[in-house]
């Protein structure tokens, strides 16, 4: 709504600059008034087109919004999908299981838990084989995934476990960050999905450890995911991956709310829109 004020204000002085500078130079009424009109036509044109384009782009949005879910839907049996306005868009989730499937994906890790918990293990058990292990911070909401991973028959597929925060310094700076010291130090992992921690609890940087913390545990096709990386604190987060990580491939997706992709091996992108 501000903006749109603030949009308005600027093409109203646009329009009436351009008529106010000729008559104080002495032009005639008559220019003055075409030169007013032209400019106020120019503007709206312009902004009608601008509007245009806005409102394509977001029937785009919805349309592969809407598409994700069906997709999902299509693929979870009878397993109850909510989504809420913070689980990983559908659209996002279906590129997630289209990677699974294309990669052959066998081991996940997975920050935040939840409905994507569920839905990776199944899209694990329709490949046949593989393990998610979804680490959280919340006791509650794990057990919450726990319950559903064994309501739904994953509990070969997939592992809910608490992480509780812990203070350690990563990519040069303090944070909270998930306690993972009793991950097994050998274990490695085909596909890391970052979802977590919150960046609402006021750290806009919150998931900046993710790789410095798990980069050697990617498998040697490994891919890392970054969910929200749209907002701001999360492309400052792929700004200075980008910059820390040159032995690794990097791509922005504009899915969802953004897929920033970290990937061992260049081709992994391949199977990602540009």
């Amino acid at each position: 709504m501000i903006h749109d004020c603030r949009l308005g204000l600027l093409a109203g002085l646009a329009t009436i600059v351009p008529g106010a500078l000729l008559a104080a130079f002495g032009a005639t009424l008559l220019i003055v008034i075409l030169v007013t009109v032209g400019c106020g036509v120019v503007i709206v044109v312009a902004l009608g087109r601008r509007r245009h384009r806005q409102v394509i782009a977001h029937i785009d949005a919805q349309v592969t919004h809407l598409r994700g879910a069906i997709g999902i839907a299509a693929t979870a049996r009878d397993i109850p999908i909510y989504w809420s306005e913070h689980a990983i868009a559908p659209e996002t989730l279906a590129l997630v299981q289209h990677m699974i499937s294309s990669l052959k994906v066998r081991r996940v890790l997975e920050l935040g838990s939840g409905l994507s918990t569920v839905l990776i293990a199944n899209a694990l058990r329709r490949t046949g084989e593989g393990h998610v292990l979804s680490f959280d911070d919340d006791e509650r909401w794990a057990s919450l995934t726990a319950e559903a991973l064994k309501r739904e028959s994953l509990g070969s597929f997939g592992e809910a476990r608490v992480a509780p925060f812990v203070d350690i310094t990563s990519g040069g700076r303090q944070a909270r960050w998930y306690d993972l010291s009793h991950l097994d130090k050998a274990a490695r992992f085909d596909l890391i999905m970052v979802d977590g921690p919150p960046a609402w609890r006021g750290d806009s940087l919150a998931r900046l450890p993710a790789l410095y913390e798990l980069r050697e545990r990617l498998s040697d096709t490994g891919v890392l995911l970054l969910d929200d990386a749209r907002r701001g604190g999360e492309l400052e987060i792929a700004r200075r991956w980008r910059r820390d990580f040159p032995d690794l491939h990097f791509r922005m997706v504009d899915v969802g709310r953004g897929l920033f992709v970290a990937s061992v091996q260049s081709s992994a992108l391949d199977l990602l829109p540009s």
